[in-house]
């Protein structure tokens, strides 16, 4: 018997602008660095499936004056899922 397999979920960005205006330049990029992996376990912890989109715009951020990197890239790679979440799935 085999067990069903997942519909296959895949993400292309081809392109990705952040305004990391007010964050210092090693944590941007640390951050930067960090996005990939955690918006892939940000879209592995939703059971929705993923809407298509041209353009999305996932709004801001609040953020402390010093934040950790990879907090930081959590709370972007959040805000990325839930934008292109399709809610009728």
């Amino acid at each position: 018997m085999n067990t069903p397999s997942r519909p296959g979920r895949r993400v292309r960005i081809d392109r990705l602008e952040l305004d990391l205006r007010g964050i210092a330049p090693a944590t941007a990029d640390a951050a930067a660095r960090a996005l990939g992996s955690a918006l892939a376990d940000a879209l592995a912890a939703q059971k929705a499936h993923i809407a298509a989109a041209d353009r999305i715009d996932a709004g801001r951020i609040a953020s402390p004056a010093s934040p950790d990197a990879n907090e930081l890239a959590r709370a972007v790679a959040g805000r990325i899922a839930n934008t292109i979440r399709r809610e009728d799935a």
